[in-house]
């Protein structure tokens, strides 16, 4: 499709249009687009009628205006335009005559004008004249601004056409409870039409409209809560945002967002008609942050069994009431009532709102609204609001409440400002606005002495520097902030730490670091807290790793005992269970994914923006090698989203590596190179090795897939320049020397490849691993075979596959098969070289893995055509036969040849089928005779001889 218009965020209602549109040559059919003003049915409706034209459709089109509803027939005038030169010829004479009036083709004669009935049979003979040749689509948007007339044509026709390939396209304005609108889409036969109703657009979505239509980049709270604001609708949203614009300035906690003005004349009507009564009773709800009608009422002094001023607004559609709460109809219509009230009045109702509100966050932010001016005792409650909706979840509103704290902060109480600002940018942080926290952080930085508040603050703003891409720099500000740490053990041990998590650059530098903060802390005159000394040393562990000193078990496993059961949002805690998820991620993948699913669950319920983005990359990465690549693929997409949304930009380099791995493994190379690419070239802006050498690991293992070895090596030694710069020893975050082992081999640069296996092999002895073992025995065997070393390439393909049982991982084993094939058929073991690939081949197939699926036909090509004994079993069912009459359950079947047990149980019914038999025991029966291929070939727990 080309050419088409832009639409974002409306998969589902594409979908059911497509369905729609490509089942039309069934018989008519209606669908309708429903929803606000503004909302993007016009979009959609566009986009139905360009793809109706490139599926062949007859489109006939028209788009009426509110202007246009008196204008008779104006509406058939523009949907039959052309239709009398195409078909006229062929209409009966009356029949044209009337068309040709209707559409002001020809003037009236002076009789009586065409029937109603004459004018819609001459309509529905056109229609059925198009449709005689290729199938029509009349689409109508606005379809509440049809006139009478052309609405009334148009009805005819629906309730006429039956089998013809005739469809209804309508974009109505329908606002709730509603839901169809009346007239031509009612015409059409029940079950023959789909209502649509479009909803309100997510926050990745309206991020883009904003971004292409504006250039406007919002944060995640402001995008929040403009989302809130427009109700999703996109246009309302653009509209704020060019208000804003032209104001120069976001609102500032607690107040309301402009209206725009294309719809404020029409809402503030709607408002300053009710009376000031009714006013001054909405601005008490849109002032509340949880409405209610007791809250209301208690404010207002309502007496018991008297209506309050509210039921006049619920009965003209401006609020609803539900179950006690009252809500808007529409998130503007608040604006408007603030709009039109004064600014004395809101001092007034937030006073009174104050009194009767039950919890702190509510009475401190309606007493800092409602004044101006320092006041302590103030700020102190805006505190406690703050730390309330911290403990709640809400970082945005706790933020919000801070920053209002340190508004109303003494001017003599420095510190206390400067306080209670940091605490506003950490939660800030957490909400999504790096770019918001990065202003308020350096304010104070810039302004202390070197202190211990001062480091903090610098502590505070390295974190946010890290996420934005600086690593360099985030660690010097940790390093420079130990100067006004004093002897502060945790602050101290927090710097050192900090330091070594965001000096991805230098690998000796890291576990510098990490020593440092055990010193410090693992000390009984330190007394530290339990999560900070399991941190330190889960972090220390980690970096003993990477620059080559092996597995540090003591330290793991008193760092899992320190963490508390129920876990916390303590940031050590956090930073501990993902250091141990990392080592999961080494040791046992199925085990990492249950521990970063249940930190997506903490990040998600605390409101941690940014956490929930680390959460869904980690995941998408596990997911990847566990090969359930459908939940990777969507993990990696809404990782990217989050991290745009939250300004991450070095994280966002990481989200686009998962994306990439992931494409990558499903044989998309041409979108994983390019999301490789593009994140490639930020990493270099940024100067970020660490993400590079991933990135350049994806290029590498796309390129080996797709059967280059020469790209994929050239891609490979840079990704080991850059982790060689880093002096990593042990780097156990990336995973492409074996890939780069094999390149090597595969392009006969032997030399290369046996220095490349003797640091593989350096590797696994000092930190021997699952996986790692399991790779390099598959390298050796690689690089055996390329040698001519049959006998020692068979031994090492053995061990890989060994490796590989208990190995979640099915890509790695089908690749060891893979290669075992290749051995086998270099040796002249032609029948036992197709069962081997055979089976890699049926593990590739089951993961969607087409280039490793090619690769396996590629050699079983090789191995000639082999003889099928019966009645024509296929290599899968050949295989499953051959396991089933050897005694194998079905659950076995699948866990020998890493397949679902559904694929056995569908292959086994046709192999019962094939064969005439009804059960296990018949097939059992059958013997070897009917298995063809002879035993059952290698498996760990079978005889190894053939």
């Amino acid at each position: 499709m080309t050419g088409h218009p832009e639409v974002d965020g409306r998969g589902r209602e594409l979908a059911a249009l497509e369905r729609f549109l490509t089942s039309s040559a069934d018989g008519a059919a209606g669908f309708v687009l429903a929803g606000g003003a503004g909302i993007g049915k016009t979009t959609v409706w566009n986009h139905g009628v360009a793809r109706a034209a490139d599926l062949g459709h007859r489109v006939l089109s028209c788009r009426p205006a509110e202007a246009e509803t008196a204008l008779t027939l104006s509406g058939l005038g523009d949907l039959f335009h052309g239709v009398l030169e195409e078909v006229g010829a062929a209409l009966p004479v009356p029949q044209a005559q009337a068309l040709e009036v209707a559409l002001l083709r020809r003037a009236e004669t002076g009789g009586p004008p065409p029937a109603p009935r004459t004018l819609g049979a001459a309509a529905l003979s056109a229609v059925r004249a198009l449709a005689g040749k290729r199938p029509v689509l009349l689409a109508v948007d606005d379809v509440q601004w049809l006139d009478e007339a052309s609405a009334q044509v148009i009805t005819y026709l629906a309730r006429r056409l039956a089998g013809e390939p005739v469809g209804l396209l309508l974009a109505a304005r329908v606002e709730p409870p509603a839901t169809v609108p009346p007239g031509p889409a009612q015409a059409l036969p029940a079950g023959r039409v789909t209502v649509v109703r479009l909803g309100p657009l997510g926050l990745g979505t309206l991020r883009r409209i904003l971004l292409r239509h504006t250039g406007q980049e919002l944060a995640m709270p402001a995008l929040r809560r403009l989302r809130q604001d427009s109700a999703g609708n996109p246009l309302y949203a653009l509209e704020i945002v060019r208000s804003l614009r032209l104001a120069g300035a976001f609102p500032g906690p607690g107040e309301p967002l402009p209206v725009p003005a294309s719809v404020a004349e029409l809402m503030g009507r709607r408002v300053r008609a009710l009376g000031e009564p009714v006013i001054d009773a909405l601005l008490h709800v849109a002032l509340l942050a949880h409405p209610t009608v007791a809250t209301v009422r208690a404010a207002l002094e309502v007496p018991d069994g008297r209506l309050s001023p509210l039921t006049e607004a619920e009965e003209s559609g401006i609020i609803e009431v539900r179950q006690g709460r009252i809500g808007f109809t529409h998130p503007l219509l608040a604006s408007a009532v603030c709009a039109v009230t004064s600014a004395e009045r809101h001092q007034r109702v937030r006073r009174r709102l104050a009194e009767v509100v039950g919890d702190v966050e509510q009475q401190a932010r309606h007493l800092a609204l409602c004044g101006e001016g320092p006041d302590e005792e103030v700020a102190a409650l805006l505190e406690r609001g703050a730390a309330d909706a911290w403990h709640r979840g809400s970082p945005a509103a706790a933020s919000g409440l801070w920053r209002l704290a340190a508004a109303r902060t003494p001017p003599d109480d420095i510190d206390g400002a400067h306080r209670r600002t940091i605490a506003a940018a950490r939660c800030l942080f957490a909400a999504g606005d790096a770019a918001g926290a990065r202003g308020l952080l350096a304010a104070v930085v810039a302004g202390r002495p070197a202190d211990p508040l001062w480091s903090r603050a610098s502590l505070a703003l390295a974190e946010v520097v890290f996420y934005e891409g600086g690593t360099v720099e985030a660690a010097e500000l940790c390093r420079r902030a130990l100067a006004g740490a004093g002897g502060d053990p945790a602050l101290r041990a927090e710097l050192y730490l900090r330091q070594a998590w965001f000096s991805t650059h230098d690998a000796a530098g890291q576990l510098a670091a990490a020593e440092a903060a055990v010193r410090v802390l693992d000390r009984p005159e330190a007394g530290p807290e339990p999560a900070l000394l399991s941190c330190a040393l889960a972090v220390r562990a980690m970096y003993r790793l990477t620059n080559g000193l092996g597995v540090a078990g003591p330290d793991l496993e008193r760092a899992g005992r320190l963490l508390p059961a129920r876990p916390s949002r303590h940031w050590a805690e956090t930073w501990s269970r993902q250091a141990l998820g990392a080592w999961a991620k080494c040791m046992d993948p199925a085990e990492a994914r249950r521990r970063f699913a249940v930190e997506l669950g903490l990040a998600t319920e605390w409101g941690d923006e940014p956490a929930v983005g680390h959460a869904l990359m980690h995941l998408a990465e596990i997911d990847c090698w566990l090969g359930d690549w459908s939940r990777a693929h969507e993990e990696a997409r809404r990782s990217i989203e989050v991290m745009e949304l939250t300004g991450q930009r070095r994280w966002l380099g990481f989200g686009r590596y998962a994306l990439a791995l992931v494409d990558a493994h499903l044989g998309r190379v041409a979108e994983a190179e390019a999301t490789a690419r593009r994140a490639l070239r930020q990493a270099r802006d940024s100067g970020d090795p660490y993400v590079a050498a991933l990135l350049r690991q994806v290029l590498g293992f796309a390129a080996l897939s797709a059967g280059d070895p020469e790209r994929a090596g050239h891609h490979l030694a840079r990704a080991a320049a850059l982790v060689e710069a880093m002096e990593l020893k042990e780097p156990a975050r990336y995973m492409f020397h074996g890939d780069q082992i094999e390149a090597a081999a595969a392009i006969g640069r032997l030399a290369q490849a046996h220095t490349l296996l003797a640091r593989l092999e350096d590797r696994a002895g000092v930190a021997p691993r699952p996986w790692l073992l399991a790779v390099l025995a598959r390298a050796a065997a690689v690089v055996a075979r390329a040698e001519g070393d049959l006998d020692r390439a068979e031994e090492a393909a053995r061990r890989s596959l060994d490796a590989c049982a208990a190995l979640p991982m099915p890509l790695e084993r089908g690749r060891a098969l893979l290669v075992y094939g290749k051995i086998l058929r270099a040796g002249k073991r032609k029948v036992a070289a197709r069962d081997v690939l055979t089976r890699a081949g049926l593990i590739f197939d089951e993961l969607g893995a087409p280039l490793w699926s090619a690769q396996a036909a590629a050699e079983l090509r090789r191995c000639g055509q082999r003889r099928v004994e019966g009645p024509g079993l296929t290599p899968t069912e050949q295989e499953i036969h051959r396991l089933v009459a050897a005694g194998l359950t079905n659950r076995e079947v699948a866990g020998r040849m890493f397949i679902s047990t559904k694929t056995v149980e569908a292959n086994l019914t046709r192999v019962y089928r094939k064969l005439g038999v009804r059960n296990r025991s018949e097939l059992a029966a059958l013997g070897a005779r009917a298995a063809p291929g002879g035993p059952v070939p290698w498996a760990p727990d079978a005889d190894r001889t053939a």
